[in-house]
């Protein structure tokens, strides 16, 4: 059965980097590179962790920042743009995941820079899907390695109570136009489990594959405080009990779903990392739309983790001064590097005796 999403095995396929980690705690150019193209939102998710960077949309202005945080620009410069993409392939990194933040197609410009990486670089997408025409589906599933859709509800009524606007149709429609559309571009259709919907994940899965996506994933909706990121509390957790587990386990068995069941229950009991250095941030990056570059996505305009200013420096220069760091009180719970970071932190422990094998 293929796996699309498979943080930790991927890493196998960059035993070069691996190597550069093990002897210096450095990388000559990341893996990937995530780009925040825009800071504006059309919806206003509940749950999102990234609302204080939202410069337009529901939540924009709604929501706390971390401490000393500032968002990072509203749309990226499209010369900007342009040039992260030739300096990130030139330098070596393997992929660009446009992303936010915000919702990467309201960029005016969304259709011309993706085009400008065509055949220089591999290309995915995040989007709520919500403004995908017909052209824009042929140009995303030509361009693109892969497109993903967060549509995250089983209908339109829980669409809206969750997300704050009535787009289900809207999204459902982009999807469709993706799966219809000429080109390889593989189509996935995520859905986040809580306390307020996880009984219909069946539901989900159904929904996803009636719309002809190649695969539908379900992770956990995360919740944290903003002034203590890496601590869990029963009360929030509560929810993931023993028919929550059941039922996902039955669904991961079915071809075209992707659980990493392992995920929920990490977070089940999360009792901290379990490790003392972040490997991941030295293989991956962010930029946001002011052209910063930063060491961590979920540190995002967090000022201890600026690496640098791309309208003011080169890709190289700022990633030369990139090296592994310590997992700190700021690390958010199950982080976006966790499942990566295990694999990291095991693979590159010392060993006893690693002449015998």
């Amino acid at each position: 059965m293929t796996t699309y999403i498979a943080p930790r095995d991927k890493l196998f396929g960059h035993l070069d980097r691996l190597v550069e980690l093990r002897d210096t705690a450095a990388t000559s150019a990341p893996i990937n590179v995530e780009v925040d193209l825009s800071n504006r939102c059309s919806l206003g998710c509940e749950w999102c962790h990234f609302a204080y960077t939202h410069t337009r949309g529901p939540l924009a202005g709604k929501r706390r920042k971390p401490a000393n945080a500032e968002v990072g620009g509203d749309l990226m410069d499209p010369l900007l743009a342009a040039r992260l993409i030739g300096e990130a392939a030139k330098l070596g990194a393997a992929s660009i995941t446009w992303t936010g933040g915000g919702e990467p197609t309201l960029h005016p410009a969304f259709d011309e820079i993706v085009q400008t990486g065509e055949g220089r670089i591999a290309q995915g997408l995040y989007t709520h899907g919500g403004h995908i025409s017909t052209e824009r589906a042929a140009l995303l599933k030509r361009v693109m390695t892969f497109v993903y859709v967060s549509l995250d509800a089983a209908d339109a009524e829980s669409y809206k109570r969750d997300k704050g606007v009535d787009r289900f149709d809207a999204a459902c429609a982009g999807i469709r136009r993706l799966v219809a559309a000429d080109g390889d571009a593989t189509v996935g259709v995520g859905f986040l489990l809580g306390a307020h919907n996880w009984w219909k994940a069946r539901q989900m899965a159904d929904l996803g594959r009636s719309l002809g996506a190649d695969y539908v994933q379900f992770r956990p909706i995360i919740l944290y405080d903003i002034d203590d990121p890496g601590t869990v509390t029963d009360a929030q957790t509560e929810w993931l009990h023993q028919p929550l587990r059941e039922l996902l386990d039955g669904l991961a068995a079915e071809p075209g779903v992707e659980i990493d069941v392992e995920r929920f229950r990490m977070y089940r009991h999360w009792k901290g990392h379990g490790y003392e250095t972040c490997w991941w941030s030295v293989l991956q990056t962010v930029v946001t739309p002011n052209g910063k570059m930063w060491r961590c996505v979920n540190k995002r305009e967090q000022p201890a983790a600026l690496l640098g200013d791309l309208s003011v420096e080169s890709f190289a220069d700022v990633w030369a001064r990139v090296h592994a760091q310590p997992v700190d009180s700021d690390c958010r719970v199950l982080c976006r590097g966790h499942l990566a970071n295990l694999a990291l932190d095991d693979l590159l422990s010392p060993r006893v005796h690693p002449e015998f094998v």
